[in-house]
């Protein structure tokens, strides 16, 4: 099984962000994502060369949507490149729903995988996110998921403007404003937390540079288990790829997700196949 990871942080594979991408976050990645993945899965992390750049462009929500599309000139050929599955790997999941219209394999988000898995794993959950900025947007997605009654809180994880990239080799200073943040989210309800952000759910799961202090890295806090956005989220892709090889139903096309008729996607044309966006993968 080959499943395809889009990355959202943007940059060349060359210079100062192809060295973060290669030597701090998808080494982090990896080794979170070694926990579960299955022996025959096969990961590739896509990174587009146009999109968002340092972090605190997520924060807006129309430089975010304006940055989205390259989420779908990742993907739109993952089935013919050999994929059985999509992972947009961003808490905001951009363009979910409607790449899941796109494309013929299964798409899932970190986003929507955690809340879903945190809504069995206990009756009310909270999220610690990386912005005040990003909580709107999660509420509206909550609504939109079905899992707004199951939130007790979200918060920003405390220091949030400090930067989240340095957690990725040292951890120590994230996972302490992280477990002080979900405690807040425990008092006010929360018996589960998810953290939410692709860089900081792995960075408190696996705490790089921090693993005396934390070994096994961070799971509870105060007896409250944490989501393993990303496990979870492989997992979620391997079982809905796995359906879908089996021929069993896994998708409904009769609305939210139909897909147009050819005389639609021949008019569409220049929207859908613009060829000016530029990828590089790092195999895993």
């Amino acid at each position: 099984m080959r499943i395809l990871f889009v990355n959202i942080p943007a940059g060349t594979q060359e210079g100062e962000f192809g060295d973060f991408a290669k030597n701090a976050y998808v080494p982090l990645l990896r080794k979170n994502l070694a926990l579960t993945k299955s022996p025959d899965t096969q990961i590739v992390f896509r990174f587009c060369e146009w999109g968002l750049g340092p972090i605190d462009m997520a924060y807006y929500r129309y430089i975010d949507h304006l940055a989205s599309r390259m989420v779908y000139y990742s993907a739109r050929n993952a089935r013919e490149e050999g994929f059985d599955a999509v992972v947009i790997n961003c808490f905001g999941d951009p363009m979910l729903w409607e790449l899941r219209q796109a494309i013929d394999i299964p798409v899932v988000g970190i986003g929507e995988s955690s809340m879903l898995f945190a809504a069995m794993m206990g009756y009310k959950f909270g999220i610690v996110h990386i912005s005040p900025y990003n909580i709107p947007e999660t509420e509206e997605h909550m609504a939109k998921y079905g899992v707004r009654d199951r939130c007790a809180g979200l918060r920003p994880i405390e220091g949030w403007d400090s930067g989240l990239e340095e957690g990725l080799t040292h951890s120590e200073e994230t996972i302490k404003a992280f477990k002080s943040t979900a405690r807040r989210l425990i008092e006010e309800g929360a018996e589960v937390i998810i953290p939410g952000c692709s860089l900081m759910s792995p960075t408190v799961r696996m705490a790089p540079g921090a693993e005396d202090k934390f070994p096994g890295g961070l799971t509870h806090v105060e007896g409250a288990p944490l989501v393993d956005v990303l496990s979870v989220t492989l997992k979620t892709a391997e079982a809905m790829a796995g359906l879908y090889q089996a021929g069993s139903g896994w998708i409904s096309r009769k609305l939210l997700y139909a897909q147009p008729p050819q005389r639609v996607l021949e008019i569409s044309k220049p929207v859908t196949e613009n060829m000016n966006f530029r990828f590089w993968d790092i195999d895993y």
